[in-house]
């Protein structure tokens, strides 16, 4: 696995990890399933994408998901 990944590979991560989660659940939530057609269908989604990776980019975010979700010191 690559320590970094592209603008588009990311998104792809994105979008197949919930392309995943949305076809493994019996009843997957309506805002997961809406988000998954937006990732898929709203032409906006570029944009709003690439001003995620900018708040992830940010030293001083104010949530940190690995943190908060996945480092366990």
């Amino acid at each position: 696995m690559p320590e970094t990944l592209t603008l588009d590979q990311a998104y792809r991560a994105a979008f197949f990890m919930t392309d995943v989660y949305v076809g493994m659940e019996s009843r997957p939530d309506e805002g997961l399933v809406l988000f998954h057609q937006y990732l898929q269908s709203d032409p906006a989604r570029w944009e709003d994408w690439k001003e995620a990776v900018r708040k992830a980019l940010q030293p001083n975010a104010p949530v940190d998901p690995l943190r908060e979700n996945l480092i366990r010191e």
